[in-house]
């Protein structure tokens, strides 16, 4: 899945008010990861874990951390797997933000 749609982002935010519609693109853009930024992060720290920590994925970051990208393989499944676990991840921030602002925690 690739970035996410202006129909996905209206469909989150449908029945939302503009306060609270407001208050969905502030906090998605700040808590939003740009997929370019994760594959240069991927190249440079992967074998440090921290493309994965950046994802939230703290027990294969650590893994990854340990043991150098699990020598190398790890790292290198990374580099192109990175961009789609970007985008999931994302999805997922978008989903939990929107249900967050609907519960009035925004």
């Amino acid at each position: 899945m690739a970035q996410f749609s202006v129909n996905d982002q209206i469909e989150l935010t449908a029945g939302m008010t503009d306060q609270q519609r407001f208050a969905f693109q502030m906090q998605y853009a700040a808590a939003r990861r740009d997929r370019i930024l994760m594959l240069v992060v991927s190249f440079f720290l992967g074998a440090l874990g921290v493309d994965r920590f950046l994802l939230g994925d703290i027990g294969l970051g650590v893994l990854k951390l340990l043991t150098g990208g699990l020598f190398g393989v790890l790292w290198l499944i990374d580099l192109f797997l990175i961009m789609g676990r970007t985008d999931r991840y994302n999805w997922t921030r978008a989903q939990q933000i929107a249900l967050a602002v609907r519960a009035g925690a925004f």
